[in-house]
């Protein structure tokens, strides 16, 4: 116990004098600006630096790049880290640049960007929306400027929103759900890649406390399931990737399905691509 205790204040004592000041992160932003090419993404690593990452170079990170489904459609990976971290967006990469700033590490990776050809979110007013009864009842919803409105009670709305999913911002296809009912959204005419990626999670942490149910998005490509993502309290930000190649260079219909089983305190959001 003694030991424990001369261990956890050696920690306390130390802890600070291994931070990263606010001079360190000036030149680290500094060398980031002086390389940086539109198209280029900036992390921060671990994920919990991404306010101070913001702070100093928040210009350079619009809400699109900030709110991403991931990073595959960036070539160029500007990293920030910390203590040996690494972010999830340059695992199994190589880089290209590194260059120490104090306490911080900055490190610029390059790799074959993802082309995409269909982004879901961007092109959420060509959906199609309606919520299926049980019985097979269709109600179809409306499109306002900004949304898609169903009317039927339960009253609900489909619509691009940036949510907190994981405590990490995502643009995303934002809907309450209803029980008892599916929640569909098809796409006609999207030109397929070689893969159809999928993030899906639930928004708001206090929701997230509050409710208990579980969403279940069915994803689904000429009618044909690829496969399903289960969204509940701690499954944070959920990325699928379904193999689509063997369609790679047509046109097809892509559909959506979202069931619950219990409603209260869930809202819902997903975000999708077409890509290769």
């Amino acid at each position: 116990m003694v030991a424990l205790a001369l261990l956890e204040t050696a920690n306390a004592l130390l802890a600070p004098l291994r931070a990263p000041t606010d001079r360190d992160w000036r030149a680290a932003a500094t060398a980031v600006r002086a390389g940086f090419r539109p198209g280029d993404v900036i992390v921060a690593a671990p994920a919990w630096a991404d306010p101070l990452l913001r702070m100093h170079l928040g210009d350079l990170i619009p809400v699109a790049v900030a709110g991403r489904l991931d990073a595959a459609r960036f070539g160029r990976v500007w990293e920030i880290s910390q203590r040996g971290a690494r972010a999830p967006e340059t695992e199994g990469s190589r880089p290209a640049q590194s260059s120490r700033h104090g306490a911080l590490t900055l490190r610029r990776y390059e790799r074959p960007a993802s082309q995409v050809s269909f982004d879901f979110v961007a092109e959420w007013n060509r959906a199609i929306v309606s919520r299926v009864a049980p019985g097979g009842q269709v109600s179809w919803c409306y499109r306002a400027p900004d949304h898609f409105e169903c009317a039927d009670p339960p009253a609900q709305s489909v619509k691009a929103e940036l949510l907190e999913i994981d405590t990490s911002p995502h643009l995303a296809l934002a809907t309450s759900l209803a029980s008892h009912a599916t929640t569909v959204i098809e796409f006609d005419r999207v030109p397929l890649g070689r893969e159809l990626a999928v993030g899906a999670g639930l928004h708001n942490v206090w929701l997230r406390k509050a409710g208990k149910g579980t969403v279940s998005l069915r994803v689904l490509v000429q009618g044909r399931e690829l496969g399903r993502i289960q969204a509940g309290n701690l499954t944070g930000w959920t990325l699928r990737k379904f193999d689509t190649s063997a369609l790679a260079g047509q046109s097809e219909s892509v559909r959506f399905e979202i069931t619950v089983d219990d409603p209260n305190s869930r809202y819902f959001g997903f975000a999708a691509e077409a890509r290769s």
